[in-house]
């Protein structure tokens, strides 16, 4: 159960990291991330599989970004690679929603943090092969998109230690483990399928003004 914070990551996808270039130099960083980059999804954004994902009236097409989902039963703090995964008790399939937008270097609130722009997938007891899964996302019955969390730029066991490097993940906390750079696209009535080996698959559909 998801009794703590949803935290997620972004940039942490090697092949973004790769074609942002130079950009990453820009003010007011002026380099590549050194720590995780995170954000907080707060749990009016849950839903759950099945449930619709709402479009507001002023987004023609929402991005969704399928990823993994860690569920912490302890608290984990200065964590080592070899020992980082010792406190997630279960995963899952996420789907992290958004409105389009290019800029990295203003929290995207806004844009994240909409009702119902977290579909989560039913919990599996956690494998480490869930760590270099690859996540497939189907759109309207086609296969959309495909990516493999071996591409993360740090690895899952490497982030978590990053991560409790500097706070602690308390049990109830969801850590999703980073976002493909070249998620995909939608608008309103598509539906959506998220599946990956040894997962519970994670299906949703797009409706406009679906929570009125």
């Amino acid at each position: 159960m998801i009794g703590g914070i949803a935290y997620g990551v972004i940039l942490n996808d090697r092949r973004q990291l790769r074609e942002l270039g130079s950009r990453l130099d820009d003010a007011p960083y002026l380099g590549a991330p050194q720590a995780p980059v995170m954000f907080i999804k707060p749990r009016t954004c849950f839903r759950f599989h099945g449930a619709a994902v709402p479009l507001p009236d002023e987004f023609e097409r929402v991005e969704v970004a399928a990823t993994l989902g860690l569920l912490f039963d302890r608290d984990v703090t200065k964590a080592q690679p070899a020992n980082a995964l010792s406190g997630v008790a279960a995963a899952c399939l996420a789907i992290e929603v958004c409105e389009p937008h290019d800029t990295l270097h203003r929290p995207a609130i806004r844009q994240r943090c909409r009702d119902g722009f977290l579909p989560l997938g039913a919990f599996a007891a956690f494998e480490p092969a869930f760590a270099t899964v690859e996540i497939h996302t189907v759109i309207d019955g086609g296969r959309r998109h495909t990516w493999s969390l071996s591409d993360l730029a740090r690895p899952v066991p490497e982030l978590v230690a990053a991560i409790t490097e500097f706070m602690t993940l308390r049990a109830g906390d969801l850590l999703m483990v980073g976002l493909p750079g070249d998620a995909p696209t939608v608008e309103g009535g598509e539906q959506i399928e998220v599946t990956a080996q040894g997962l519970p698959a994670l299906a949703t559909v797009v409706q406009r003004d679906s929570i009125r």
